[in-house]
Order: C-alpha cells, then structure tokens, then sequence
C-alpha cells in the first residue's frame, strides 16, 4: 500500500507487473531498468552487482516531483507459477496498481485468461470483493510476425473488458515501456493523491 506523508508531499508506491508464464514481465522490467539512469534507482539491487531471484523482479525508482510530489515507485514482476502464488497474492494485496503483461500470441490467448481470473481471484479482499486498482494492459511480443499474434484491439476485446490504457510493446526494443509506465503512475498518482484530499 503506497505510502504518503502530505506534510513533506511524499509519495511512494507499489506497483506489480502479472501475467502468464513468459509473457515477460520480467524482460520489461529489466527494459524500464536498462533505461532508467542509475541515480533515479536508489537501492536496486542490480545496481549493487546482486544477483537477482529470477522468479521475483524488483526495481525502485525514484521519479524525481511530479505537480508537487516527491515520487517513488517499487516495482515487482513475479513469476507465474503456483508454488510463487502466495508471494503474489501478498504484492497483489500491497499493490497500488497493475500492469497488466500480456502475451499477443494468437496461441497463448486462453493462458491470458487463466492468468487475469487468478488475479482477480488473489485480488479478493477479506469481504469477498476484488480490489478496485489502477491498471495498464502491455501486449507483449507484438515484434513476431503478423501471422503469430493478435493486434491490439482483438486483444483489448477479450482482455481488457474495463477500457484501461493498453500498449503494443516491443520490450527488446524498448516501444512502448517507458510509456505504459508513465500512464499506471499517472492513474495511481491520481488515484491516491485525489483519496488524500489533494489534486494531482
């Protein structure tokens, strides 16, 4: 859950990247990682010559004042599989917003299924209700052939029923990362900023 101190306009928040088995999750993180100066990342790992848990992504930025705010996000990507469920569902419950990673492959569209009905499912609160967050969708892979993957608003119909921003990404190539970073920052900040009675 972000943490917010309005007398030193401080913000820091949480944001989680989930999707299916190599839909690459992690490959993105490391592409926003590649591209973020080493200064703006206080206490990544990476940075320290750590080896990082190929299974549990984590990258923090500090983004400097965005309208006011001292801005601080800690990014995780964590692996698909179920013997890491109970690690995801604990961000997922801590998380201020999602991004969505999802793999364009024509093939692997039911596994994009199966992997936002367990979100939803790790997003229940104690009440039973599904946490209501910011979310983006990124459609990876969309660098394979035409013939391989889905476009962008096929995918937006069977995925993303809520209308969120969604991105083509190519994460080797860096389009569209930093961008559908930038636009699940902008909605959490809003988000939280309008909760604590201010205006972003």
């Amino acid at each position: 859950m972000a943490r917010i101190d309005q007398d030193a306009r401080t913000l820091r928040a949480t944001l989680v990247l989930v999707g299916p088995r190599d839909a690459g999750s992690s490959s993105l993180l490391r592409t926003v990682r590649d591209r973020v100066p080493a200064d703006r990342r206080p206490g990544d790992p990476a940075r320290a010559g750590a080896t990082a848990d190929p299974l549990l992504d984590w990258l923090p930025i500090d983004l400097g004042t965005i309208t006011g705010w001292r801005v601080r996000v800690d990014c995780y990507a964590v692996s698909s599989r179920t013997s890491y469920d109970t690690t995801r569902r604990l961000l997922l419950q801590e998380a201020d917003g999602l991004m969505l990673v999802l793999d364009s492959q024509a093939g692997r569209l039911e596994d994009n299924l199966a992997a936002l009905r367990a979100v939803q499912e790790q997003l229940l609160d104690r009440d039973g209700r599904v946490r209501d967050l910011p979310q983006v969708c990124c459609y990876t892979k969309q660098d394979l052939p035409e013939e391989l993957i889905l476009q962008p608003a096929a995918l937006d119909a069977t995925l993303n029923p809520r209308g969120a921003p969604s991105f083509a990404v190519r994460a080797v190539a860096g389009e569209n990362v930093l961008e559908s970073l930038h636009a699940l920052v902008t909605l959490v900040m809003r988000r939280l900023v309008a909760a604590n009675g201010n205006s972003a």
